[in-house]
C-alpha cells in the first residue's frame, strides 16, 4: 500500500512538493512549496485583505495599550 500522496506547490510553474503546515495558505487555501508560501511569493489574490486584517489587529492593540491621562481637581 503506497504512503499518502504528498501536495504539490499550487503555483502552476513550479514543481516542488508543497511545505506541511507552513505551506498552507488561510487567504486563498493554496498549498506552497517554502520558496513561495508567503503570500508576496505566491502573489496572494487576497493579500490586500491581510493587510487590512493585519492592519485593523495593530490598531485595535495600540488602542488597548494606550496612555490614559488621568486630571485632577
Amino acid at each position: 500500500m503506497p504512503g499518502p500522496r504528498r501536495l504539490k506547490c499550487s503555483l502552476t510553474e513550479c514543481r516542488l512538493p508543497a511545505a506541511p503546515i507552513t505551506g498552507d495558505c488561510t487567504f486563498c487555501d493554496g498549498h506552497y512549496c517554502s520558496k513561495h508560501r508567503l503570500l508576496e511569493s505566491h502573489k496572494c489574490k487576497n493579500l490586500e485583505d491581510c493587510k487590512k486584517e493585519a492592519f485593523e489587529a495593530n490598531a485595535l492593540q495600540l488602542e488597548k495599550e494606550r496612555t490614559r491621562v488621568i486630571r485632577g481637581v
